[in-house]
């Protein structure tokens, strides 16, 4: 199975708002602001319907025990096991039990608009599929560029969920880079800030839904504390060196002909990545730079340059899917592993810092409304 956009239907199942130029894949059809959830479920290629029906065992050919076989076709139910298919065009999305109640498309795109209607600062910008339509995805922007390290952001909520079983549907908060596009996903620096499931039997609780918007907006002040403290940590180029073969899992003392070509060539690009990433930031640290320009080379070189195949051939399609879903978003995740052992944990304690601030700013909010409303109740 080919793991990229949808295109089961002839076409990329993505619509967008706003500019082509901003959909770095550049797939998809464009949106309007007034748009409803059915319409752009339509324009996404969401508009069909998640259908369960049986399981059945093809015993058609089988060897019975006396010798002799099964000629005639013969398919015989499976208790307690379903299916859920496209109603479409019968592809098999997922493997479920006869409890499993799938949600539809639709449903989950109408869900996603009201979840985000709750805090104005949010706008749905780009709806989907993946695969064949097993995940179904969606991102809605920030209020405003963020200024990260100097860098100006793009803030965003992505949520995914799926058609296999697992029952939840993941909002998470992502960061991308506007000069270059790249991304990251905020959950790195801050799980319990950026990162959101929900229950497709939940009740939409609007109270609820805010509060969990508010503390996604807590993760984009984590990813600056941890932005930040990057920046201002000064790694040699020795340091940088072995950054990327940590990340890469190269051995420091290996020889040269004890590395496969695949790492050297990727060794290779990640010190091309960085060397390209720091002239775009201006940095004149010698032949080093900072943890912030090590972390933006890797996912520069993950979404933009690292060699990705799909079945159709498409490599911005599979770059997309890896650096979001994949092989990439664990290789970022490594990244900042690997830079805040060799910055002596300072990147996520500041990360730590920064939450309690907000959490101390919640409180100190809370209790001067609490106030205002005993003074003139």
């Amino acid at each position: 199975m080919a793991h990229n956009i949808d295109t089961s239907t002839g076409r990329a199942a993505i619509a967008f708002q706003g500019s082509r130029n901003d959909i770095w894949h550049r797939l998809g059809q464009e949106a309007q602001p007034d748009w409803t959830a059915a319409q752009w479920a339509a324009a996404a290629g969401l508009d069909w319907q998640a259908v369960k029906v049986p399981a059945l065992a093809d015993l058609t050919n089988l060897e019975l025990k006396a010798g002799a076989f099964i000629h005639v076709p013969d398919f015989r139910k499976v208790e307690g096991d379903r299916y859920v298919v496209r109603s479409d065009n019968g592809h098999v999305l997922g493997h479920v039990s006869d409890r499993y109640q799938p949600v539809q498309p639709s449903e989950v795109l109408d869900w996603f608009q009201r979840y985000i209607k709750i805090d104005s600062r949010f706008r749905l910008d780009v709806a989907g599929a993946l695969k064949q339509g097993e995940i179904i995805w969606a991102t809605a922007t920030y209020n405003g560029d963020i200024d990260v390290a100097g860098d100006k952001h793009t803030a965003r909520l992505l949520m995914t969920t799926t058609f296999d079983g697992t029952g939840s549907t993941i909002n998470r908060a992502t960061m991308t880079r506007v000069v270059c596009n790249n991304t990251l996903d905020c959950a790195l620096a801050d799980k319990q800030k950026s990162l959101v499931r929900t229950r497709h039997s939940t009740r939409f609780d609007a109270a609820k839904v805010g509060a969990e918007l508010a503390t996604i907006a807590q993760g984009f002040a984590s990813y600056r504390a941890m932005g930040e403290a990057m920046a201002s940590h000064a790694m040699t180029a020795g340091d940088i060196g072995r950054c990327f073969k940590a990340i890469l899992e190269i051995p420091f003392d290996a020889k040269p002909d004890e590395v496969s070509t695949r790492k050297k060539n990727q060794y290779s690009e990640l010190s091309q990545a960085f060397t390209a990433t720091r002239h775009e930031r201006g940095e004149s640290l010698g032949s080093g730079g900072t943890a912030w320009t090590a972390l933006n080379a890797v996912t520069r070189y993950i979404d933009h340059e690292r060699g990705t195949r799909n079945d159709n051939g498409n490599p911005h399609e599979a770059r997309f899917v890896a650096a979001q879903f994949g092989s990439g978003a664990q290789m970022k995740a490594k990244a900042i592993q690997v830079l805040d052992e060799m910055c002596d944990g300072d990147l996520l304690k500041a990360v730590a810092d920064a939450t309690q601030a907000a959490k101390q700013d919640d409180v100190s909010s809370m209790l001067t409304q609490s106030f205002r409303s005993s003074r003139f109740s």
